[in-house]
């Protein structure tokens, strides 16, 4: 059985923050629309999957933080692209079939990896200098990225934060070093079992005062506290990575 603390994250608006330039631009490769920043002379990449709410102010300042903790170009492709939840106030209706096209999208998970595995093929073309990939995800992004960390992956790195939708398998069938880490939304067992079953070059963290989101579409960086926690674990993610990248 799926632990879905995604329905805690569909189920809450994110925070809107006003003001933030991104570093990045935006470019269309092979018919799909990213994001990139960083420098386009680095030889690693890390593909970067947002959470249920899409292109965010807080994915573009996620998505810079790292490229500039790491050194690494950060691609953020839009892989929901109109099937994202969206903010603002919706009638239960209106915000049912937001939730419906956004389950559609999902497709249980089938479409993703194929996806990505394109991607990779065309960034590499745009990109010839990367020599090492990285991914990581948020929320839904989080189960994109531990599905394509599996056997045969072009990875050599991942990691997820808040993770949604988890299985049983998905930790055991992770084949390289991989960080997790969960917030205080999620199911304590499915974490338990992440922590259990997952390689041991792996990493598995529970931040227990923070909530399913806090380092994607819901963190209030406005707030110091929910800022300096955002800030912790980007750079625990990026001290992960830089052993690998």
């Amino acid at each position: 059985m799926a632990s879905d603390s995604s329905q805690v994250c569909l189920g809450t608006p994110s925070v809107k923050l006003e003001g933030y330039s991104a570093k990045g631009v935006y470019e269309e490769i092979d018919g799909l629309k990213i994001y990139v920043t960083g420098p386009a002379d680095a030889k690693s990449a890390i593909v970067f999957i947002y959470d249920a709410y899409g292109y965010s102010d807080q994915s573009f300042i996620g998505a810079d933080y790292l490229s500039e903790l790491t050194g690494a170009l950060c691609i953020v492709p839009d892989v929901l692209d109109d099937a994202a939840m969206r903010p603002g106030d919706f009638s239960e209706e209106e915000r049912n079939a937001l939730v419906a096209k956004f389950r559609a999208k999902l497709n249980e998970f089938k479409d993703f990896p194929a996806q990505i595995a394109n991607g990779i093929k065309s960034w590499e073309t745009k990109w010839p200098l990367v020599e090492k990939w990285g991914s990581f995800g948020l929320c839904f992004g989080g189960k994109v990225v531990a599905i394509t960390s599996r056997e045969g992956t072009r990875f050599t790195v991942s990691g997820q934060a808040h993770p949604s939708m988890i299985v049983p398998d998905d930790p055991k069938l992770i084949v390289i070093p991989h960080i997790c880490l969960a917030s205080k939304g999620e199911d304590v067992a499915a974490i338990e079992n992440y922590k259990n079953s997952i390689n041991k070059e792996s990493h598995v963290e529970t931040y227990s005062d923070n909530i399913h989101g806090w380092m994607g579409a819901k963190a209030n960086l406005l707030n110091p506290e929910e800022k300096a926690a955002w800030v912790k674990g980007y750079k625990q993610v990026a001290t992960f990575f830089g052993k690998y990248l």
